[in-house]
């Protein structure tokens, strides 16, 4: 029987070269230069993202809607995918600077483990946390997800919003969260993809420079390939939605921040403000013209509780 790797394309050299580390150095590689982007001045961000920093997709309805309301309508859609209760465990790996874990936080009862590579990330979010009176629910590890004590069956919920790009090994991410969750437990993923027959050049120097000059290290599957790892840890895909053209209207917007505020972002970091326009552009015309393609994924261990999926979200191309 062919393993996962065996049925998944290798598309960049990027990709290439993490094949050829064995796996703790490609753990060490992952630690070290996603890290970097993320360790920027946490006022950058606030610049450019949405009020939670939510650096990932919104979902847009209307062409004009405003960041805000983008992100605001995502954040709703993952509360109501998950339909968090009180006292269930939910792990967010990746979480970033916390627009998820907070978000849930506020408006649920569940209780939160996160981690992310970036020490500025863990202590906004930590500080955010306390500012909402909902840290007593909310612990953020600094580590990568491998080196995360995951014990068997003792999750409810597990988050990738934005982060599963940054991790190469897809099955052992998805093979130890799958284990980690409880019968019913719900997985939700939302990230970027290659097109299975590709439409563009993924080799190209533009490419490069997002996956590595920018962003330290990124890999991207197809849908398919995505959806093959996640059912081969043994989990049912239960929802996806093409969020495509809601990414490009989001990078959009985060661009005009960056034009906004690049006197304010350059006197924090000299040339930040170049690398986020350039990174950025690339990536929305990559999305408006479906070179690269970005989507929501739920999946379940066996059977799951979820929340209502709205009829206009079936098949919807955001």
């Amino acid at each position: 029987m062919a393993e996962w790797h065996d049925v998944v394309t290798s598309r960049t050299q990027t990709e290439r070269d993490a094949q050829a580390r064995s796996e703790p150095a490609q753990r060490d590689h992952e630690r070290r230069m996603v890290a970097e982007h993320y360790e920027n001045d946490p006022e950058i961000f606030s610049l450019v993202l949405d009020s939670r920093l939510t650096y990932s997709t919104g979902i847009f309805e209307r062409a004009d809607d405003s960041l805000e309301v983008a992100q605001d309508r995502k954040m709703r859609r993952i509360a109501r995918l998950l339909d968090i209760q009180p006292g269930e465990r939910v792990f967010d790996a990746g979480c970033g600077w916390g627009s998820v874990m907070l978000d849930l936080a506020e408006h649920t009862g569940g209780r939160f483990q996160g981690v992310t590579l970036s020490a500025r990330q863990r202590e906004v979010l930590l500080a955010r946390a306390r500012d909402k009176g909902v840290a007593d629910r909310v612990e953020v590890d600094l580590m990568h997800i491998d080196d995360a004590q995951l014990a068997p069956e003792s999750l409810d919920a597990v988050v990738f919003s934005g982060s599963i790009v940054h991790m190469h090994d897809r099955a052992g991410v998805y093979g130890r969260v799958a284990r980690a969750l409880k019968p019913g437990g719900r997985l939700l993923v939302s990230d970027c993809c290659f097109p299975r027959v590709p439409r563009g050049n993924t080799e190209s120097a533009a490419t490069h420079y997002i996956f590595v000059t920018a962003l330290g290290y990124c890999r991207l599957l197809s849908l398919s390939e995505e959806l093959g790892v996640i059912e081969g840890a043994g989990l049912d895909v239960l929802h996806t939605q093409d969020l495509t053209s809601s990414y490009a209207l989001t990078l959009e917007r985060w661009i005009d921040n960056v034009r906004t505020h690049r006197a304010q972002i350059e006197a924090r970091a000299p040339g930040f403000a170049r690398v986020l326009q350039a990174y950025m552009t690339v990536a929305r015309l990559s999305f408006a013209k479906r070179t690269a393609l970005e989507y929501l994924v739920l999946a379940a261990k066996g059977r799951a509780r979820i929340g209502e999926i709205p009829d206009a979200a079936l098949g919807a191309r955001s």
